[in-house]
């Protein structure tokens, strides 16, 4: 055993260097869990820190994109029928009468909302309501393209042509070429 206790006391620092190697290897294999689990939390925090520079760079001009869209949907509310407005709903539809050289002959707003845009429905509408409306109208072709045409770059309502039914026109006072349409629009409205 002395001569063990001789070579140690001749190699101080090689005895140093194995017992800190030890004392390495000890702590080593009891973390050793540890590791991969803080392994696996520091690339967590690395894709957030990523994902949070990307959020960085892409609200640059945040502010004036939630303005111009408060200003749309301002736009839009302005431009809503009320359901409750029967007459002035169906005064809008016979005004263009007076701007195109058509007859009107019947505006009727429809008591039922078009189911697939109800609560549930394909296109379902959150914010919004439909009303629709049954339009009967009579006049040459050019002049029915016309009023299909100021329906649809109406600035004044958003609505759609949902149906469209083009027939001669017969009966009483009918014109030679002059035709009658029936047409289903559906105009965007306050939710009830």
């Amino acid at each position: 055993m002395n001569q063990v206790m001789d070579k140690l006391k001749q190699y101080p620092v090689a005895v140093i260097g194995v017992i800190v190697l030890l004392l390495c290897a000890g702590v080593t294999f009891l973390r050793s869990g540890l590791i991969e689990e803080l392994t696996v939390q520091e690339d967590e925090l690395a894709a957030r820190i990523q994902t949070i520079n990307g959020n960085a760079k892409n609200s640059k001009d945040l502010e004036q994109d939630v303005a111009a869209l408060d200003a749309y949907v301002v736009s839009i509310n302005e431009r809503l029928f009320d359901r409750k407005q029967r007459s002035i709903n169906t005064d809008f539809f016979y005004s263009f009468e007076d701007r195109l050289d058509i007859v009107i002959s019947s505006v009727n707003q429809l008591a039922a909302e078009n189911p697939a845009l109800m609560k549930g429905g394909p296109n379902e509408l959150k914010r919004y309501s439909a009303v629709s409306y049954d339009i009967d109208v009579s006049g040459s072709f050019q002049e029915i393209l016309a009023f299909l045409y100021e329906i649809h770059s109406m600035r004044g309502a958003l609505m759609r042509v949902a149906e469209f039914q083009v027939d001669v026109a017969a009966g009483q006072g009918a014109t030679p070429g002059s035709l009658s349409a029936k047409l289903r629009l559906v105009v965007l409205a306050q939710k009830e």
